[in-house]
């Protein structure tokens, strides 16, 4: 199988706002404990406007491991994006995403620096 180059079309990604901006002041983010103690699932944050109205979004992979490596707070969280996405069958999902970055891009060098890998030395395991 070959490569196939083609021109590419970056998919813009549909940002609701973040989770600050739809709650609104007073509103509140909150965690369901059943499903944030399992890590077979992705986290599901119910956010809680202050006319007492909520809705429920899934956070992204990324966001629901950070958070429950405690790498991510609620605070922080409250600051990423809610992105609107479309499953196979068509049903439209808002998912808590990380906050978006570019693609980092560089040229190809005309001059190729070969690699070499570090030498292992199994001596360096042994306790003495």
């Amino acid at each position: 199988m070959a490569l196939e180059f083609k021109l590419h079309t970056r998919a813009e990604r549909v940002e609701l706002g973040t989770i600050a901006e739809l709650t609104g002041v007073g509103g509140k983010c909150c965690l369901i404990e059943s499903n944030y103690r399992n890590p077979e699932r992705q986290v599901m944050i119910v956010l809680k406007k202050a006319d007492g109205t909520s809705t429920t979004v899934t956070c992204s992979p990324a966001v629901s491991k950070g958070l429950r490596a405690k790498e991510i707070t609620l605070p922080q969280v409250q600051g990423f994006p809610i992105i609107e996405t479309v499953s196979k069958d068509g049903e439209i999902i808002n998912t808590v995403a990380m906050p978006a970055s570019g693609l980092i891009e560089f040229k190809i060098a005309t001059e190729v620096v070969e690699y070499k890998a570090p030498v292992f030395d199994p001596s360096e395991l042994v306790a003495f």
